[in-house]
């Protein structure tokens, strides 16, 4: 089964190779920025056609292991550390300031994107407090990349990829928090086990929602300790993303 998915990836990213478009200009000497970006879009298109593929072709038992369906959800490994939160998670945030955050949204614009900052803060206002549950993805339980593909299905209709991990491939890279805007995916190195193992949402002022294994559904300050320390950088999803992702939604 391995060696299938395996196949399929590579399969894929042979075909975002050959699809790409070539890259203008023919001097010898190309600056190092222009080809990390060709092959920083050839690797999302790659990992994009490949979850596309398993998506649409592969048995039940290969989208389980790709994490493509629910019931896989035992082996998903997404989530903060519990412990480790309860020591280094020194900035709390109060009632008060998230009430501040989701009046400031009410009338809010839509984003470039199309997705609304009205809608994501209702649905974080009315997910606050929700358990957590490590591999869960429903109401009674739920990890930190269920709730955003939770959010994002019901925000925008678009269906994201089941783990942290997977979601990390979407969208245009930001490296420093200070770019981060209202919207943005922002990730996290949490557990040893992936480089890439937690997830949420920002919502601006260095504010963001998640599922955290300590609080539930939550929002939490990148200020904190915990999540400075472990911060990889945020995914800025564009229309097209969330078009893309809405045509994985309805083939669902």
């Amino acid at each position: 089964m391995r060696a299938i998915i395996a196949c399929s990836v590579a399969l894929a990213f042979f075909a975002a190779g050959a699809i790409e478009p070539a890259i203008a200009g023919h001097g010898k000497k190309k600056s190092v920025k222009r080809r990390a970006a060709a092959r920083l879009q050839r690797t999302q298109e790659g990992k994009r056609l490949a979850m596309d593929l398993l998506s649409s072709q592969a048995s039940p038992t290969l989208q389980q292991l790709a994490g493509l369906r629910d019931s896989a959800a035992t082996n998903v490994l997404d989530g903060d550390d519990a412990e480790e939160v309860a020591r280094e998670d020194d900035v709390q945030v109060d009632i008060a300031t998230i009430r501040a955050l989701w009046m400031a949204y009410l009338d809010g614009e839509e984003l470039p994107s199309g997705l609304s900052q009205r809608k994501v803060m209702d649905f974080v206002m009315e997910w606050l407090g929700r358990p957590y549950r490590f591999g869960g993805s429903s109401a009674d339980g739920i990890d930190c990349s269920a709730f955003m593909q939770a959010l994002f299905r019901a925000c925008a209709g678009a269906l994201l990829p089941r783990t942290a991990q997977e979601q990390f491939a979407y969208g245009q890279p930001i490296e420093r928090a200070e770019e981060l805007r209202f919207g943005d995916l922002i990730f996290f190195h949490t557990r040893s086990h992936a480089w890439v193992s937690h997830v949420g949402i920002y919502l601006g002022d260095n504010l963001f929602a998640h599922a955290s294994s300590r609080y539930g559904v939550t929002i939490s300050s990148l200020e904190s300790t915990y999540y400075r320390k472990r911060f990889l950088g945020g995914r800025r999803l564009t229309l097209a993303d969330l078009q893309h992702l809405a045509l994985r939604s309805e083939a669902r």
